[in-house]
Parts: C-alpha cells; structure tokens; sequence
C-alpha cells in the first residue's frame, strides 16, 4: 500500500475530492489544480512540497499522453478514471458499458480515447449524467447493464446515482474499488512472476459454458509487457496505463496489468491460460535480462505495423525471387504470414543488413531470439 497518495483535482470540485479522499480509504492529499494539463498539475505538486507520496490519482477522464507525461515527470504512477475503466472492461470483456460523466469536457475527452480502452467496436457508450433519465432505458434495451461514474462529482455524491434505473442485471460500478486495488499493489517488486492467485471467477456474458476470472500473479511486470506486446500478434499496448490487451488463439480475452493483475473473459480452463501467461512472461524476462527493453523505435513502428511501412524497408528491386510479381505484394503477404522474410533473397546481402534487422525484430517474436 502506498503510504501517501495525492487525489489531484479540478479547484472548482475540490470539496469532492475531500470526500473522495475519506472514501478511498488511503492516506491522501488532496491537490486542487486550475486546469488539468502537464504543467499546472506538475508545477502545483512541486510548489505544494507534499513529501513521502509514492502514487497520485487525477479525479477525472484525462487519457493516457497526460498521465504518462506526469509519470515521466516525477518516477511515481500516476491513475486516473481511465485506469477503472480500463479495469471494468478488463473484468467484463464483453459486457456493454455506460461511461457517466458530469461536463462537456470530460465528455469530450472520453470520446476521444475511448476506443483505446475498448474489446468490441462501442462496447463503451459516454453519457452525460444530465442526459440520464432519457437515455439510460434505451441504452438498457440495447444491452448496456454496467454503469461506471468517471467524474468526481458523481462518485463523491453517491446519492445522485441511487435509484437511477433499477432494472434486472443492471449494476453501477464503483471505480473506487478499482483504485484501490491499484494502489494496494504499487510496492510489488519487478521480477518474473512465479505464480498467481485466482481472485474471482464469474459467468461468461457471451457463452454459459465458459468464465470470466480476475487472478493476481506475484511480481509487477510492467518491463515485460511491450514484450509482449512485439510477440502477441493481436494485442494492444496501453503505455501510459500499464496495460496489454490481447486475444488468444482459443479467442480469450485478456487484459494484464504491470502491477500483476488479470482479467479474462470466454475462459474454458483458466489454470491452463494462466500456466501459459506464465510461461510467456518468463521468456519475456529472459528475453529482458538478455537483449533489454525494445528500442521506442520498433515499438511505434509495431504500432504502425502495415504493408507500407514493411515495404519501405525493403529492397524495391520487384526481382521475383521471393515468388511474387512485386516487393509490395511480397509485403502484403509478409504481414499476413503466407511468406517468410528469407524469401527474400536481396535481404540477405551486406547493403541490406540494418532493413532485414529492423523487420527481423518487427515481425518475428522477440522470444525466437532464445526459442529458435
């Protein structure tokens, strides 16, 4: 458990943020900022000389680019209600969810990164609490049932959401319970996990015959996850929250978190998925302890990842030795697994080493460098 965290948030709400300080039932110090941006909310904390805190959580939607910003700033995480969501969607992979929030800002800022957070396409639905009472039944009829308040004004005054639909199997999320979770495991140490814990186990939204569970794994592993990220081809890389989404090959999916955490959803054998993420993260801590981390520049190029940026790493000869009538449909192909990148015979000469390296570690997994 952190012993101090700062609850960073907007001057004109900054009595929810006392509530929510007893609330979140951690040590805290409250931090009112006139704006949230990288600068009024780094220089505040500085001028405010709070020592001795080792996490602060911004009590607002604020997206990922600020809260990575801050984290680089001061070596210390920073959380927002980004962080619950991701960790309700986590947890019910498949379930529809409403977003409530309180301001046109927070509205737009949610809408702007929600797809980031997101397993299915509008799998999050952002609602303004002012626009509750008309939308909510018609969100219900489409099949929304979680609730998530992502304002500091609706978590503080739990009496506003009371009541406000009542309707079977529709819940309201509690994001304080999310966060807490979070700062609870902020002193794990770094390290290759060894073993894990099953938390919960819940039915399957999609499919009866399979789960969804929510298991703990004994070390923080956030130096391993754009490891995973380069090997697992479906997945995606949250930097500045710490969290890999990915879809097996049995189509799980799964979200893991740097501070240990999982979260599964159409889960036939969940001892057997968690062996396996074990085995994965302990050929990504070799791969760690052998290579180091991955360059900035392979991950922003794995994000990327497409048949023109592949091409453009190649020879452009259109010889025909891989077997294809051009090096864009030799790249095509390349990217969809149907040809090897010894097929092409150009690659392999001297001039051409730093282009077959750079698609070496962007297209093979980084694990074939131990595991050939």
């Amino acid at each position: 458990m952190a012993e101090n965290v700062l609850l960073v948030i907007p001057a004109s709400v900054e009595e929810a943020g006392r509530k929510i300080s007893s609330l979140l039932q951690v040590p805290a110090t409250v931090i009112p900022v006139s704006k949230l941006d990288e600068e009024e909310i780094a220089n505040t904390i500085a001028e405010a000389c709070v020592g001795g805190w080792s996490a602060a959580f911004i009590l607002a939607v604020t997206g990922p680019l600020l809260t990575r910003s801050l984290k680089k700033i001061f070596g210390a995480p920073f959380l927002s209600f980004d962080n619950a969501i991701l960790s309700v969607v986590g947890s019910a992979p498949l379930a529809r969810i409403i977003a409530m929030v309180s301001t046109s800002l927070e509205e737009e800022t949610l809408l702007n990164y929600k797809a980031l957070y997101e397993f299915t396409p509008n799998q999050i639905r952002v609602l303004k609490y002012e626009d509750a009472a008309g939308e909510l039944p018609r969100l219900y009829d489409q099949g929304y049932r979680i609730l998530l308040p992502c304002s500091a004004r609706l978590v503080s005054e739990t009496k506003l959401l009371e009541g406000i639909l009542e309707k079977p199997g529709f819940t309201i999320e509690n994001p304080l319970s999310h966060l807490r979770e979070a700062f609870s495991l902020l002193g794990l140490v770094k390290g290759k996990p060894s073993t894990y814990k099953i938390k919960k186990v819940l039915p399957c939204i999609a499919d009866p015959s399979k789960i969804r569970l929510v298991a703990q794994l004994d070390a923080n592993i956030e130096d391993l996850l754009p490891i995973l990220y380069l090997h697992l081809k479906r997945s995606n890389y949250i930097e500045a929250l710490d969290a890999l989404t990915f879809t097996t090959d049995r189509d799980e999916m799964v979200t893991i978190y740097g501070d240990g955490r999982v979260y599964a959803g159409k889960v036939e054998d969940p001892e057997r998925l968690l062996s396996e993420l074990l085995k994965l993260l302990a050929m990504a801590h070799d791969y760690l302890s052998r290579f180091g981390p991955p360059s900035k520049e392979i991950l922003e190029a794995r994000r990327g990842l497409n048949p023109n940026l592949i091409y453009s790493h190649l020879p452009k000869l259109n010889c025909g030795k891989c077997g294809e009538s051009s090096c864009f449909a030799y790249a095509v192909k390349l990217l969809s697994g149907e040809r090897k990148l010894e097929d092409c015979k150009p690659l392999l000469e001297e001039k051409y080493e730093a282009n077959r390296r750079f698609l070496e570690d962007l297209l093979r997994p980084p694990f074939l460098k131990i595991f050939p």
